[in-house]
């Protein structure tokens, strides 16, 4: 899916879906969690001219919809990925626990996801090389946003993030593999 991107809204040194998106391609494969070598750790693709059509129309929503720059996932360490927005679900995927988590910021923003109808849900990564755990959150965070509790709303994400820590991580099955020319 190729999402409209916000004028002068670029990556920067931000490299997280280099991180965490898997790939199996004929050109370039890697597994989920694995930094692809094309990618330069905080600078970007290295292959960038040449790089496949995946890469090319993939991006996290804070490239899509005006989020504040707190958002940035490498700033954040949470990816609004864009896969279940045609369906009106939002994920957010948190790659490390931040103080962003607690912030203001995100408690109003979900608030407001929900409030129009947006079901939230939320994954985290497991071990390199396995899928990622993902629920939907939506109805567990209801409470919190309608009691305008940001401290509950931050305890029921906590909460969920340590259910899905229990997971059983299926492996991905991705060997890695690089042919980009």
């Amino acid at each position: 899916m190729s999402l409209p991107l916000l004028p002068d809204r670029t990556c920067g040194g931000c490299v997280e879906c280099c991180r965490v998106i898997p790939l199996d391609l004929p050109e370039l494969a890697k597994p989920t969690g694995e930094l692809c070598a094309y990618c330069v750790d905080g600078a970007g693709c290295s292959v960038h001219a040449v790089r496949p059509d995946t890469c090319r129309i993939w991006f996290c929503l804070w490239r899509v919809i005006e989020l504040d720059e707190a958002w940035r996932p490498d700033r954040s360490g949470v990816i609004v990925r864009p896969d279940g927005i045609e369906d009106g679900i939002i994920t957010l995927y948190v790659l490390r626990r931040s103080d962003f988590l607690a912030s203001v910021d995100l408690f109003v923003t979900v608030a407001g996801w929900i409030a129009e109808g947006i079901e939230v849900a939320l994954s985290i990564p497991g071990p390199v090389g396995t899928y990622p755990a993902r629920a939907v959150v939506t109805d567990w965070l209801r409470p919190a946003i309608e009691d305008g509790d940001p401290q509950d709303f931050v305890t029921r994400v906590i909460r969920s993030l340590d259910t899905l820590a229990e997971h059983d991580f299926q492996p991905d099955g991705v060997t890695a593999r690089y042919a980009v020319v």
